[in-house]
C-alpha cells in the first residue's frame, strides 16, 4: 500500500489516506473484515475505529475520482491496462446480508440459493483479457420506490387499473409487478424512465460512461440471457457501437448464445 499509496494522494486528506490505507490493507489480510477487526489489526500505531467508521459513512472523498485513479493506475502497468483484445461483461451481483435493517435493500431472489435473501444488488462492468481482469465500474440497484412510481405514473397521464389497487393489500407483490410493468411499457417517456432505475438502465449507463471515458475502444460485451433483451441489444449495437454477445435462455432457440454483428434477438428467440 505504502508504494501505490501516492496514486491516490489527490482523492484523499492526509488523514483520510492513512485510514484508506488501512482499510484496503484489511480487507486483503484479514481473515475478519469487518471495521472493528480491521482496526485492531494495526498495532504498531492504534487508532480508535471511529476514524475508520467516518472514512467509510461520512464520505469525505468522490468515489467517482477514486475510480478513475484506480483505473489510471491500471493503466500505468502494461500487464493490466486496457487491451484491444479485451472483452466487458455486464452482470449484477447479490450481496447479501443477515438482517433488513440497511439502506437499499430488497429481498431478492438468489437464483443459485434458490430461495430469497435479503440483499443489495449491484450492477458491474467487467474488463478481462488474456492477462487480467478486473470491474471498470459499477452502479447500486435501488429498489422501486411503489408510492412514487403510482403517483408519477399517474401524473404522465398512464390509467392504473382500478381492479387493481386492491394488491396493495392482497398482493404487495403482485401490485409491484403490475407497477413496475407499466413503467416499462411507457419508459420511452422521459418523465416515466426518470422515476425508477432499473438494472437495464443501469447497465446502459456503465456502458455509456465507459464509451466516453475511452472512444478508442471498441471492445465487444457480453452478457447473460437476463441482459439480452431486444432494447438493451439495440443500444448496444445501434446507440454505442459495439459488437455483443448475449446469452439466451434454453427455451428460446437453438443456440445458448448469440453472436452480434447486424443480429438483432426477437422477444421470442
Amino acid at each position: 500500500m505504502s508504494h501505490y499509496a501516492p496514486w491516490f494522494e489527490p482523492i484523499f486528506s492526509e488523514e483520510a489516506l492513512i485510514q484508506f490505507q488501512r482499510y484496503v490493507s484489511g480487507l486483503l489480510i484479514s481473515e475478519n473484515k469487518t471495521v472493528a477487526g480491521i482496526n485492531r489489526l494495526v498495532v504498531y500505531e492504534n487508532r480508535h475505529q471511529s476514524s475508520l467508521n467516518r472514512l467509510l459513512t461520512d464520505n469525505p472523498f468522490s468515489e467517482t475520482g477514486l475510480n478513475g485513479q484506480r483505473l489510471a493506475l491500471l493503466d500505468s502497468l502494461a500487464g493490466t491496462r486496457m487491451k484491444p483484445k479485451g472483452v466487458l461483461s455486464v452482470d449484477d451481483t447479490l450481496l447479501s446480508h443477515y438482517g433488513q435493517h440497511f439502506d437499499e435493500i430488497a429481498n431478492l431472489w438468489d437464483p443459485v440459493e434458490e430461495r430469497y435473501v435479503w440483499a443489495h444488488n449491484l450492477v458491474n462492468l467487467h474488463y478481462s483479457d488474456d492477462q487480467t481482469d478486473y470491474p471498470v465500474q459499477y452502479q447500486l440497484w435501488r429498489p422501486a420506490d411503489l408510492e412514487q412510481l403510482e403517483q408519477g405514473l399517474q401524473a404522465a397521464g398512464i390509467n392504473l387499473r382500478a381492479d387493481k389497487f386492491s394488491l396493495k393489500e392482497t398482493a404487495p407483490k403482485k401490485w409491484k409487478q403490475y407497477l413496475t410493468g407499466l413503467w416499462s411499457r411507457h419508459q420511452g417517456k422521459a418523465d416515466v424512465a426518470a422515476l425508477y432505475q432499473s438494472k437495464l438502465l443501469l447497465a446502459r449507463q456503465l456502458l455509456s460512461r465507459f464509451v466516453a471515458d475511452y472512444p478508442d475502444l471498441k471492445l465487444p460485451v457480453t452478457f447473460d440471457n437476463w441482459y439480452t433483451q431486444p432494447a438493451f441489444c439495440r443500444f448496444v449495437d445501434q446507440d454505442l457501437k459495439l459488437p455483443y454477445v448475449g446469452t439466451l435462455a434454453g427455451d428460446n432457440g437453438s443456440s445458448s448464445t448469440a453472436d452480434h454483428n447486424g443480429w438483432m434477438p426477437s422477444p421470442n428467440g
